[in-house]
């Protein structure tokens, strides 16, 4: 929060100086409404600093529980060979910290292990600590059932193998959506960014012979702001859009 409101307090002070220059060159404007002029430019600007840290901390989150969501199916895999071992629960956790490439999953086990041998809490607490920061729920729902199978019957093996099995059918079923959802983002991306494009050249090289004016703009003009500025916004929305729809998996 004190960060928070000390970049606010810069960024405030920063876009008050450049509003002021920005608005007394530009604008010819009487001194009560420069003023509130800079002060409402100044205002919003500093806004954008707490909305920044509200949503980053959310969407870091999102992308923590799309990895794990991701790749959880090949923990677990590993986890259930090891339990077929006979190996304890620290050293299962152990063995995952050392060979996880997915940092959110690594980090959780080194959570849990820390919790243990640092702390000096029984696995039982720290499964149920580790539950409740993880940022998927996938994953809390894997260590909710093995926090009940340690209470229970200890049987770890059928547990992860059945698990693992489960995640699997979901992944399966994951990935024909996100097939679907390719394809008609794919069709979507023939027609804006293909057809539409070639739609308006066209549109706009007819309103230029025939000298017609829309918003002030040539048609030339139009034509310039489609190629420089209209294709990449275009191509830069479906990058996001694709960013969000595919699994995070390496």
């Amino acid at each position: 929060m004190a960060l928070m409101l000390f970049a606010s307090l810069v960024v405030f002070v920063s876009a008050f100086a450049i509003g002021a220059l920005l608005h007394y060159f530009l604008f010819n404007l009487t001194l009560f409404q420069y003023f509130i002029a800079v002060l409402t430019f100044s205002f919003i600007i500093s806004l954008t600093v707490p909305i920044i840290f509200i949503l980053y901390p959310l969407y870091r989150r999102g992308q923590r529980r799309k990895e794990i969501d991701a790749n959880l199916v090949y923990t677990t895999g590993y986890m259930g060979v090891l339990s077929a071992g006979g190996i304890s629960i620290e050293r299962m956790f152990e063995r995952v910290t050392q060979v996880e490439q997915h940092p959110p999953i690594k980090d959780l086990a080194k959570r849990l292990i820390a919790n243990v041998k640092i702390f000096g809490l029984d696995v039982t607490s720290s499964l149920e600590d580790t539950t409740l920061r993880s940022p998927s729920e996938a994953f809390s729902k894997l260590l909710i059932g093995i926090t009940n199978t340690v209470k229970t019957s200890g049987d770890l093996k059928s547990l992860l193998t059945f698990e693992t099995k489960r995640l699997l059918h979901a992944k399966r079923e994951q990935l024909k959506k996100t097939l679907g959802t390719l394809m008609t983002l794919g069709e979507i991306y023939i027609t804006a960014m293909v057809m539409g494009p070639i739609l308006l050249i066209v549109m706009l090289t007819i309103l230029s012979i025939m000298g017609n004016v829309a918003f002030g703009l040539s048609p030339a003009d139009q034509l310039n702001i489609l190629v420089f500025f209209g294709l990449p916004t275009i191509s830069t929305i479906f990058i996001v859009i694709l960013n969000g729809v595919l699994p995070e998996e390496e």
